[in-house]
């Protein structure tokens, strides 16, 4: 094999090399942007609210002040998976939430489960217990059903 032959041959695997390299990198980019572990600036919240016809939230019950833990669960193509939330309640508002996700065992559930455990004190800090219904947070949509779950049996066991 002559040497403009080789010259050739390492130039194109370069040029595929260094294609690879890049495409890569953005899928990298984009995944650390919107998927699974992502917690910068792509954190999307929503939570359903009820209110009356003013903007304060319909309360139907008055609640114990404290911190109240319950388990919820949802369904995944893995199986069955849990979460334990912890929610502190202060004049009918949630205060702080902590989720426990250290029983999921599925890798996909775990990501979205860690990156809702990051978004969700600031999707419902300071609202009103009986107004917060959650449907995704930071990405994750499975995970939102254990916490409402999870919700309601606090909302139950911290009735006054």
């Amino acid at each position: 094999m002559s040497q403009q032959n080789r010259t050739k041959i390492i130039g194109l695997i370069s040029i595929v090399l260094i294609s690879t390299a890049a495409t890569t990198g953005v899928v990298l980019i984009r995944n650390m942007q919107s998927g699974p572990g992502s917690y910068g600036p792509n954190i999307v919240s929503s939570v359903n609210t009820t209110t009356t016809s003013g903007s304060t939230p319909v309360s139907n019950a008055n609640y114990k002040d404290g911190t109240y833990t319950a388990t919820g669960s949802f369904y995944t193509p893995s199986g069955n998976e849990q979460i334990g939330v912890t929610v502190t309640l202060a004049s009918n508002k949630i205060t702080n939430v902590s989720i426990d996700d250290s029983s999921i065992y599925s890798g996909t559930s775990f990501a979205y489960t860690d990156q809702f455990a990051h978004g969700i004190n600031a999707a419902v800090d300071g609202k009103n217990v009986d107004s917060v219904n959650v449907s995704r947070v930071s990405g994750a949509s499975l995970t939102p059903m254990a916490f409402n779950s999870a919700l309601d049996t606090i909302k139950n066991d911290a009735r006054a």
